[in-house]
Formats: structure tokens, sequence, C-alpha cells
């Protein structure tokens, strides 16, 4: 069966199969979400989503995500996207989170990644910015290849629905 799946903010919706894990049904649809996910770890912030509507078509959270989030949080419908897998057929809408979701744990990190490099040397902060830059390199060429398959994507979809029309106006005559 299938399940239909949105992305706020951008729109972006279509179909996925069951046991498709959020990260996976985003990446084929083109959604701006886990780029950077360090492939299904859990332990960074770029999958961080919100659900809206569909959480009881959802896997139950991991361990990770209970230890990573919270208790507060999962209740909140935060969830790590590259950990939740669907597991029902139905509809569901999935808002991209900020890193800002994870709350003064995120800021206590940021304020320590500042002081750890800023007690680097010259020679290594040049050479973690060097880093950084590739990862970016990386993953907006990772987002320019998904583009047009979203693209291809989304026209599919737009025909299914509109043989479906068909046969159910077919079949009202």
């Amino acid at each position: 069966m299938s399940v239909s799946i949105t992305f706020e903010p951008s729109g972006i919706s279509g179909l996925v199969a069951e046991g498709t894990y959020l990260i996976d049904a985003a990446r084929r649809m083109g959604a701006s979400l886990g780029t950077g996910c360090t492939a299904g770890k859990g332990d960074c912030p770029a999958c961080l989503v919100t659900v809206k509507t569909g959480a009881g078509l959802l896997s139950v959270p991991s361990d990770l995500e209970e230890r990573l989030l919270g208790a507060e949080q999962l209740e909140q419908a935060f969830r790590i996207a590259c950990q939740v897998k669907i597991e029902s057929p139905g509809e569901i809408v999935v808002s991209v989170s900020s890193q800002r979701a994870r709350g003064n744990a995120s800021r206590d990190s940021d304020s320590d990644l500042q002081k750890t490099f800023g007690s680097l040397t010259l020679e290594k902060k040049i050479a973690t910015l060097l880093k950084f830059e590739a990862i970016t390199m990386s993953e907006a060429f990772d987002t320019a290849i998904q583009k047009p398959l979203a693209l291809g994507t989304r026209a599919l979809d737009a025909v299914v629905a509109r043989v479906r029309s068909d046969r159910n106006d077919r079949k009202t005559k």
C-alpha cells in the first residue's frame, strides 16, 4: 500500500511505499531534509522533523531518538527522520524543523564548538574550514542532483492521478 506524504514548508508531496524511512522519502521527492545526515546514525540535527499529521502511521521512537530527544520533545512530535519508518498506509504531514528545536543542549554544544575552534592553531582552523567547505560543496552537489529527480517524481505522480481520475470517470458512466 502507498502512503501520501507532504513535507512542509516546501509543500513537496508524493506517494511512497510502506516500509520507507522518512529520510528516504524526503530524498526521493527532493525535499530539503537530511543534507549532511550521517547515514542513519541519528547523531546530527540535519533530519529533525515535526510530525504534524499521521504520527500513528510511523514506527515507535527508537532508543536513539528517546536518548537524543527525550520524552518532552517526543511528546511534541519531534522525530529524527533517519530513524522513523512508515509502517501503515495513510496520510502524513511532516514539518522540517530547525536545529533550534533541540533547545538549550544545542546552544551549549554550539558554545563548546566555538570555544574549541577558537583554541585551534591557525593551520588547524584553515584545515577545518576547508573540510567544512568540502562537505558544503558535496551537499550542494547532492541537492542539485536530486532536484531533477524530484521533478520527475512529481510528474509521474500527476500522470498516475490523471489515470486514476479517468478510470473513476469511466466507472461512473
